[in-house]
């Protein structure tokens, strides 16, 4: 199948490149076909060398963190979703980590695509665990894919809001959200 790879560390080693199917061998796993797959700041320091580590006995990484897929085959024990469904993969997987999976510190979580240990999914196939997809109706199939970039908004406006409220009485009324990539400025935009 054909895969969008890069050589961690390797500037510019980006490559479509033929790679075996995975298939949904470990329990709990299913095989998607991804439908939509965004690329970000992170795909670009990772094609640039900055960034990116494969899994484990890979010299290459594929990328595609971010994604929305169609579930084609399930393996064994999986309940939650079926053939068929339109789902999202979160990025994280925890490791050894009691905190919600993105505080976890660096060698505590997998990360599809990143770093840490699972291929992403600008493939024609990827397979993942069952447990970390979230259903999406197929009507939204086409913004889909922005689910994980929104995650990460919608976490930091937490974190902000969290540190506010322990600090003093916050309540925000406006809203100013920057980062590596595109920004978000909503004037009118309430918490309450």
């Amino acid at each position: 199948m054909k895969a969008v790879t890069v050589i961690p560390g390797i500037p510019e080693s980006l490559r479509l490149m033929d790679v075996p199917k995975p298939n949904p061998s470990k329990g709990g796993q299913v095989l998607l076909k991804p439908i939509r797959v965004g690329v970000c700041g992170t795909d670009k320091e990772i094609i640039e060398g900055r960034y990116g580590k494969a899994p484990e006995g890979s010299q290459y990484l594929i990328l595609g963190h971010e994604a929305v897929a169609e579930v084609v085959e399930l393996g064994d024990g999986v309940d939650n979703v079926g053939v068929g469904d339109v789902v999202v993969p979160t990025v994280r997987r925890p490791l050894n980590c009691d905190l919600p999976v993105d505080f976890c510190p660096v060698g505590h979580y997998l990360e599809h695509g990143i770093w840490g240990g699972l291929h992403g999914h600008a493939a024609e196939y990827s397979v993942t665990d069952a447990k970390y997809l979230v259903k999406v109706p197929k009507e939204i199939v086409d913004i889909a894919v922005l689910t994980e970039p929104l995650s990460v908004v919608e976490k930091g406006i937490d974190m902000a809001i969290r540190i506010g409220q322990a600090r003093f009485d916050w309540k925000p009324r406006t809203a100013l959200v920057l980062g590596a990539g595109p920004w978000v400025y909503w004037p009118r935009w309430s918490l309450d």
